[in-house]
């Protein structure tokens, strides 16, 4: 006699559905609930509440972001659990960029290209009225979800962050406080938007104040921080002069400040509340790894993700005009290369590293790459064809007006 899965007790198939959603294996309830109608019914819709944490992607990052192609690579940093998304829905928008948690933020082909934020576990998607603004390459992004869902996004070329309420039309409203933008963008580089219990950002002031300080103290240049070409800047920060960087990333549920003197890295402490700017020294993260970039940072869970060492900093550095992963080592304060790193996942051009890349590639070079948005790209194509058909045109008007010198003299 054949089971009847249909016939299960609705408390065993929601302490299942409640196991999925520990873990956030929001795709795998998805497919749970799809099974059968008394399955569905016994659990709930992940559309029926977005302000429910457990149907939002947390601590999933896309690896690689090819926008020529509609699949996404996913990984938990928690789990690590790998997932392969195909997204046929990107062929129906702009794709902009990527938030920490594993969102993707859109715009709408067609002026004013409203923005779209997409659930990629669920394929919900949430509409917002606000136009992108196209002139820039959005690099980061974070969408908040406490109230009424609100999208950050954050530019590097410019150091200035435009936000957007679900109900707002129009424009991103523009901030241009320097502070404001340094704070932010570290923060949502280092997954601080993935935890509601960090509660300084998308307005981080009092967190703005102790970061200003701590940069200060560690003769860190605040407008250095970051590069908006994909494989530079901290890749070459040892040939560059500036030898100390600052890095912020969530980890295993407190905020963390990791300081770069040379290839010397320290870790500290950073409470998120009262006054005190005193850092207090991290000289074990346990079971974590922590991964820094000049784009992103990111900690995973070292017994979950394979050939990750637990206690160890990874980052990439420049070598002989190579790209090479490197691993510090916070008990023993020594680093070892590693592996060598990918300098671009873009398929038009030729990476260093070869195929097939290892988790411990993909978790470096989300660190450095980030790709520019369609909007910005096809924005530039169009400057680029206006530019070579007024040049084209000043060729013709100036031929045209030297044969008619040349038949008036004549």
């Amino acid at each position: 006699m054949r089971p009847d899965w249909s016939s299960l007790p609705s408390e065993l198939l929601g302490h299942i559905a409640d196991y999925l959603l520990a873990t956030n294996d929001v795709d795998c309830y998805k497919d749970f609930r799809a099974v059968c109608t008394s399955w569905r019914s016994a659990t709930e819709d992940p559309k029926s509440n977005l302000s429910d944490l457990r149907f939002r992607p947390r601590r999933w990052i896309i690896v690689d972001e090819v926008f020529q192609t509609d699949a996404r690579l996913m990984i938990n940093t928690v789990t690590g659990r790998v997932r392969r998304k195909d997204l046929p829905l990107l062929r129906k928008y702009d794709v902009i960029t990527t938030t920490p948690c594993g969102f993707l933020v859109l715009a709408d082909l067609e002026p004013p290209h409203a923005a779209r934020v997409l659930n990629p576990l669920t394929g919900h998607m949430i509409r917002f009225m606000a136009a992108v603004p196209f002139e820039l390459g959005i690099s980061a992004a974070a969408l908040f979800c406490e109230s009424s869902p609100e999208l950050l996004l954050l530019p590097d070329r410019c150091q200035e962050q435009y936000s957007a309420s679900l109900d707002r039309t129009g424009n991103f409203t523009l901030d241009e406080c320097m502070i404001s933008f340094l704070a932010t963008r570290l923060a949502v580089g280092g997954g601080f938007s993935t935890d509601d219990r960090a509660m300084f950002v998308p307005y981080p002031f009092c967190f703005a104040g102790k970061m200003c300080h701590q940069l200060e103290q560690f003769a860190i240049d605040g407008s250095r921080l970051f590069s908006y070409h994909a494989s530079t800047g901290f890749a070459d920060l040892p040939g560059t002069g500036h030898t100390n960087h600052c890095f912020y990333v969530w980890c295993a549920g407190q905020p963390l400040v990791v300081i770069m003197q040379q290839d010397r890295f320290q870790v500290f402490c950073m409470e998120t509340g009262g006054d005190e700017d005193e850092l207090e020294p991290v000289n074990n993260i346990r079971d974590q790894a922590i991964f820094v970039g000049y784009r992103r940072s990111l900690s995973v869970s070292a017994g979950s993700v394979p050939s990750v060492d637990a206690n160890c900093i990874y980052y990439v550095k420049s070598t002989d005009s190579a790209l090479d992963i490197y691993k510090y080592d916070l008990e023993t304060q020594k680093q070892e290369r590693v592996s060598e790193a990918i300098d671009s996942l873009n398929p038009n051009t030729l990476s260093l590293a070869s195929l097939p890349f290892t988790l411990l590639q993909l978790l470096s070079s989300y660190t450095i790459n980030a790709w520019e948005s369609q909007l910005a790209i096809q924005r530039q194509q169009k400057r680029d064809a206006e530019s070579e058909y007024i040049k084209s045109m000043l060729k013709t008007l100036r031929s045209m007006n030297e044969e008619s010198g040349s038949s008036t003299s004549t």
